[in-house]
């Protein structure tokens, strides 16, 4: 029979286990790690957002719509930028037929955004 914590067990492991003064001391020892991994994230993010755009204004895509078209860019560059060939192809279809079915984004559309984002993987 599994044991149940409070929420005052919870609250005292965490003042316990996050102590300010540690804390610090880690962000303080990985900060240059951490702002140099986080600029390259945000280049390939605009990156990312360069190469679509220009696909959603040829096709006239606007608005909330829009913002959905560069959330499925951005997942696909998450979920496929480690992987290769037929598992980073598996992965995009997924993620396509779950923004479609989710989200009634329009397949064709899907698919180049997919050609350039991948294309983008590969060569970056």
């Amino acid at each position: 029979m599994p044991l149940y914590r409070t929420g005052l067990e919870m609250y005292k492991k965490y003042t316990v286990k996050f102590n300010p003064t540690v804390i610090g001391t880690r962000f303080t020892d990985v900060k240059d790690l951490a702002l140099s991994r986080a600029q390259e994230g945000m280049l390939a993010v605009a990156s990312i957002r360069d190469l679509v755009r220009p696909i959603l204004d040829g096709h006239g895509i606007g608005g909330g719509q829009r913002g959905t078209y560069l959330a499925f860019a951005l997942a696909l560059w998450k979920h496929t930028n480690k992987q290769k060939d037929d598992v980073a192809r598996l992965t995009a279809n997924g993620l396509k037929s779950y923004f479609v079915t989710a989200y009634g984004l329009d397949p064709d559309i899907l698919d180049e955004i997919i050609k350039t984002v991948c294309a983008f993987i590969f060569i970056y």
